[in-house]
């Protein structure tokens, strides 16, 4: 035999025995799939945050950069920080922290680590500036 005829008998096994079981399958409306079916839930409003932008200079100089307000230490950040995570609760408060692209990490890390400490999501970004010149 032909190589092509082995193959040809092939597909008439798998086509009868195809067939052979649709026939005696059970196909009953009892034994179709239950669609699922969507509900509607109400809509509420979302969760809101407070975000405190702390922007910190090449010079090391920690500011609020929406209230304008300057700290001395890192000691006046801490103080300001807790009074608002109290103020504005401990789940919907965050802090951004802006660096300068020349401010040393020396700076930047103090403050990451003080909300760390006080236990406040944060997250850091630092402004790159491209000079075209």
């Amino acid at each position: 035999m032909k190589r092509g005829s082995y193959l040809l008998r092939f597909v008439d096994v798998v086509l009868i025995l195809l067939f052979g079981f649709i026939v005696i399958s059970d196909i009953e409306e009892e034994s179709l799939i239950d669609l699922p079916t969507t509900t509607e839930i109400e809509l509420s409003a979302p969760d809101l945050e407070t975000v405190t932008y702390i922007g910190i200079t090449s010079q090391g100089i920690i500011f609020d950069e929406r209230d304008d307000v300057r700290f001395r230490s890192l000691d006046d950040l801490r103080n300001y920080l807790e009074v608002r995570k109290n103020r504005f609760g401990a789940s919907g408060y965050k802090v951004r922290i802006r660096a300068n692209y020349d401010t040393p990490t020396s700076y930047v890390i103090p403050v990451a680590d003080l909300c760390d400490e006080l236990e406040i999501i944060k997250s850091i970004d630092v402004e790159i500036t491209s000079s075209n010149g």
